[in-house]
C-alpha cells in the first residue's frame, strides 16, 4: 500500500467517523451559541436534543435551521421539525440531513414527551437513520433517545439526555458500525426569563468526557443574547435571538481552535391558542 492511498483511507475514515457523530450530534441554532449544550434545550429544536423540554410546550410550532459546521459544505446541516401539544403530552416531528451531494446522512424522528407532576418532565425518541453514498446501497439503522428533568427549586434543574443508549449500528452491506452514544447531565441556574446559567458534562462512549457552560440574557423576553465554552479542545460559542409575536429568529455561531467557525440560523413559528 502506497504512501498516499494509506492518507487517503485514513481521511475517508476520519470525515466517516466525524459524519457519524454530526448525524446524531447537531442540536440546532439555539444550542450551537450555548456552547452545545443539549440537556435543557427549550425552544421547538429541542426535538434535535432532548424533547423533555417540550412536555410544557402549550403552542403548535413549526421550525427550520440551517447550520455549515467549520464553513465545509460536507458539513453542512438541515433540519425542520413540528411540534404538536396535545392533553396527553407533546408529540414531535423531525426531518434532518448533513452532509453533501455524494454522502449525507437523513434522519427522521417522532417523540412523545410529558409533565409527572409539577417538577418532572420526561420525553423518548425513536429515530430511523439513513446513509445514501453514490454509487452505493443505501444503510440503514434505528436509534431511541430519551431525557428527563428535574425541578429542584425554582432557581435550580437537573437533567439528563442519552442518545443511542442501546448502542445500535448501522449496516452497511456485509458490515456494521457502531454509531455514537452520548450521555449527557446538566444543571441549570436561572432567574425567571431573565437570566440562565447551564453547565453540563457529556461522554461518548470511549471518548473523554467534554465539560460545556453557557450563559443566556433575555431583555423582556424579545432580545437574547447567548455565550459559552465547551472543550477540550476549546471551542468558544455565542449568538442570539429576536422573538416578535410568534416568530423567533436564532443565530449561532462557533469557533473551534483548530478547525474554524461554524455558523447557523433558525426560524421557529408559534401558532397562539384560540381563545374559547
Amino acid at each position: 500500500m502506497t504512501k498516499s492511498t494509506l492518507i487517503l483511507l485514513l481521511g475517508l475514515y476520519s470525515f466517516q467517523f466525524s459524519i457519524h457523530a454530526q448525524s446524531l450530534d447537531y442540536s440546532g441554532p439555539v444550542s450551537s451559541s450555548l456552547a452545545f449544550t443539549k440537556v435543557f434545550e427549550d425552544s421547538p429544536w429541542a426535538s434535535l436534543s432532548n424533547t423533555a423540554n417540550l412536555s410544557a410546550y402549550q403552542n403548535i410550532s413549526v421550525g427550520a435551521a440551517y447550520q455549515m459546521r467549520f464553513n465545509m459544505d460536507e458539513l453542512s446541516s438541515r433540519a425542520v421539525t413540528l411540534v404538536l401539544p396535545s392533553r396527553v403530552g407533546t408529540f414531535s416531528g423531525l426531518v434532518f440531513q448533513t452532509g453533501y451531494s455524494k454522502s449525507n446522512y437523513s434522519r427522521y424522528a417522532l417523540s412523545y414527551s410529558r409533565l409527572f407532576g409539577e417538577n418532572v418532565k420526561a420525553g423518548m425518541q425513536f429515530n430511523y437513520l439513513s446513509h445514501q453514498i453514490e454509487a452505493a446501497d443505501r444503510a440503514d439503522a434505528f436509534y431511541a433517545s430519551l431525557g428527563l428533568g428535574f425541578t429542584i427549586s425554582g432557581s435550580f434543574e437537573l437533567g439528563v439526555y442519552i442518545q443511542n443508549p442501546e448502542q445500535g449500528k448501522i449496516k452497511y452491506q456485509d458490515d456494521e458500525y457502531a454509531l455514537p452514544t452520548f450521555f449527557n447531565t446538566a444543571i441549570k441556574y436561572s432567574i425567571a426569563s431573565r437570566f440562565m446559567s447551564v453547565v453540563e458534562v457529556e461522554k461518548q462512549l470511549e471518548h473523554d468526557l467534554v465539560y460545556k457552560a453557557a450563559l443566556q440574557f433575555s431583555f423582556k423576553d424579545k432580545l437574547f443574547v447567548r455565550g459559552g465554552v465547551k472543550g477540550q479542545p476549546v471551542e468558544l460559542t455565542f449568538g442570539g435571538a429576536f422573538h416578535i409575536a410568534g416568530l423567533a429568529i436564532d443565530v449561532g455561531f462557533a469557533h473551534h481552535q483548530q478547525l474554524g467557525i461554524t455558523s447557523g440560523a433558525g426560524l421557529t413559528y408559534s401558532f397562539k391558542k384560540k381563545q374559547k
